[in-house]
């Protein structure tokens, strides 16, 4: 990228990593500017524009954050109380946690449960978010809430079901009302017989080893995620006028563009600000459902969805009134087609260049202690030493839709790791250990903390 984004630009990038169809816009000082290239399905397919809905993904829970921080102005909810006092009936399998659980646990994702990243169908009626969250009881404690960090879809499951106990309407309802309508997405929308008389995307993934290079991709069926996990990432359509609209108002004093007041500035401002000590990931902080991390010196705020072979990425950067949306059709692919297009166009149009940590160089008696297996709820890795590095081998469910890739990762200082190759480069990762100088225990990847898991025997 030459300064700015092109069609040439997107065009050129989506062909070589194989990307049907993507969106991209770009919001500096409220001017925006807007680049759609290719079709919405390979099979039959209309060209994509800013009006063509793609599936966000893991982007709604800022959408779900919001719903409950419009409730906290209101007085309705506060932040530091029991999810309890709003949801009696609730129960967990650890019952300390069932009984001090804060609702702002579940917004920084210090829950401290099994993530939740295996999404039962619990059906297409107004109580399915109720079904969905009587599930997690079934899920194991990793941790006690708020003393440590690990993606939680699940907890933005229950946050959803507060939204509906306290406003007496379903999740979808509460949404519209208290956030989408008054912002004026109405393209921004949560009814399959709603979106399917819109121009909308759908999703692909790669068929066979070759991957997207050879042009072998397949349509995602279904198309949709079950119902009761909206919250959490399921179904959420979106297109890219209505995600500029959004990251504009990340930027403003919680106001909508016609100047109605949406949400106070100081709740907006406190949703950007860390809540926690604890890193989702190395150099990524958690405010309130949005993920902060900087370069150079400067704030970032944003958030990625991959969901039903779709990949969605809002990143807003207050310093320079500035905001960046992707959304593609195809994953991973589609995943690394964003972070190239995001990082460019931060380094050209902001001189924010993002440097990566140098590796360390190490044995493959220095690697041992960190192969073996690790497992949770819907991850289940696989480590093996590969000359000075390591290779991630890792089944992953993100967002309910189970994927198998490789993430070929070098060592860094302090037990962190770094993914060098595909569509996960220059993510950071970190292994734990049961004490400083004790075994390997567990490893933090793609936000979870995921652990080491027996050997099965000989």
């Amino acid at each position: 990228m030459q300064g700015q984004v092109t069609v040439l630009d997107v065009a050129e990038a989506a062909g070589e990593l194989g990307v049907p169809g993507v969106a991209v816009g770009v919001d500096h000082g409220g001017k925006r500017e807007i680049v759609t290239y290719g079709v919405t399905s390979v099979e039959h397919g209309r060209p994509v524009d800013e009006a063509t809905l793609f599936q966000i993904g893991s982007t709604a829970k800022t959408f779900t954050a919001t719903a409950i921080m419009v409730l906290v102005d209101q007085g309705r909810i506060e932040l530091d109380q029991p999810v309890r006092r709003y949801l009696p009936e609730l129960r967990l399998r650890d019952d300390s946690t069932t009984e001090t659980l804060t609702v702002g646990r579940l917004l920084n994702h210090t829950a401290g449960w099994d993530g939740g990243d295996v999404w039962t169908d619990t059906g297409e009626g107004d109580d399915a978010l109720e079904r969905s969250a009587a599930l997690l009881a079934d899920l194991p404690q990793q941790f006690a809430p708020g003393t440590d960090a690990s993606y939680n879809n699940a907890a933005f499951v229950l946050a959803g079901r507060v939204v509906e106990k306290v406003t007496g309407e379903t999740f979808e309802r509460a949404l519209g009302r208290l956030v989408l309508d008054p912002l004026g997405l109405r393209r921004t929308l949560t009814s399959l017989n709603e979106i399917m008389t819109r121009p909308f995307a759908v999703g692909h993934r790669a068929v066979g080893a070759a991957g997207p290079a050879d042009g072998t991709l397949s349509v995602c069926r279904p198309w949709s995620d079950p119902r009761g996990y909206l919250p959490a990432g399921a179904r959420l359509a979106s297109s890219l006028d209505d995600q500029l609209t959004w990251a504009r108002f990340q930027l403003g004093d919680g106001r909508s563009p016609d100047g109605t007041r949406v949400l106070s500035e100081q709740r907006l401002r406190a949703m950007h600000t860390p809540t926690t000590s604890h890193e989702l990931w190395p150099g990524v902080q958690v405010g309130i459902a949005w993920l902060l991390r900087e370069i150079d010196g400067v704030r970032l705020i944003e958030h990625h969805g991959d969901v039903s072979g779709q990949h969605s990425t809002v990143t807003v950067v207050p310093e320079h009134d500035f905001a960046i949306v992707v959304l593609t059709n195809a994953t991973p692919s589609g995943r690394e087609l964003a972070e190239r297009v995001v990082r460019e166009t931060l380094e050209t149009r902001l001189g924010l260049v993002e440097r990566p940590p140098e590796p360390l160089s190490l044995s493959p008696d220095e690697l041992a202690p960190y192969a073996g297996r690790y497992r949770t709820e819907g991850l289940d890795l696989r480590v093996v030493v590969d000359g000075e590095g390591l290779v991630i081998h890792g089944t992953l469910t993100d967002d309910g839709v189970a994927e198998t890739l490789e993430f070929p990762s070098r060592l860094l200082p302090n037990e962190r790791f770094l993914v060098v190759g595909g569509p996960f480069a220059g993510l950071q990762g970190e292994f734990v250990r049961e004490a400083a100088a004790g075994a390997v225990v567990a490893v933090k990847h793609v936000g979870r903390l995921v652990p080491r898991a027996a050997e099965p025997s000989a």
